[in-house]
């Protein structure tokens, strides 16, 4: 290549440059799941809820058909019919626990951050599910939630509860 067609194709990657950067500048909503300030949009948040309420009736539907494999007929109407927070974190009891009574409380690998929020509410370990929510979203502690076994009581608060299910 000379030196002119180098000039005409570098002219070109600048024109092709400054046009789309104009655009941006001038027009950020025209392009798709983008805002001005580099948050998501509604429709995204809509998505993610879609697919954490979907993640739960699939795991629920899991739970339900291997309780119904394992149990008698009598035995899996009855866990049809419970609901499906309980059969999902609470080993012991589905009962709601005495204040100083320790829970043992299962997060399972894939359960969506919802999914567990609930089962707490369900458990009773927690009595407001969006202020819990909530404490979680300011400290960045949603995509910290770690799978397994936890000893947890009504008495210890969300503050301790979150430090423990996110090990923070």
């Amino acid at each position: 290549m000379n030196k002119q067609k180098l000039r005409f194709i570098s002219i070109g990657f600048l024109l092709s440059a400054v046009l789309l950067a104009g655009f941006q500048l001038f027009y950020p909503e025209a392009l798709p799941g983008s805002t001005f300030n580099g948050e998501a949009n509604a429709d995204s948040t809509d998505y993610q809820e879609k697919y954490e309420s979907t993640l739960a009736e699939l795991e629920l539907q899991k739970q339900l058909n291997e309780a119904a494999k394992s149990s008698a007929p009598a035995e899996g109407a009855a866990v049809s019919s419970s609901a499906p927070a309980e059969t999902a974190s609470i080993a012991e009891s589905s009962a709601a626990p005495a204040a100083n009574t320790p829970v043992t409380f299962v997060i399972t690998s894939g359960q969506p951050t919802s999914v567990v929020i609930d089962n707490l509410v369900s458990a009773g370990l927690i009595t407001d599910r969006a202020v819990f929510e909530q404490y979680l979203n300011d400290r960045n502690l949603v995509m910290k939630i770690n799978i397994g076994e936890y000893q947890l009581s009504q008495d210890m608060g969300y503050e301790v509860i979150a430090d423990m299910i996110t090990l923070e």
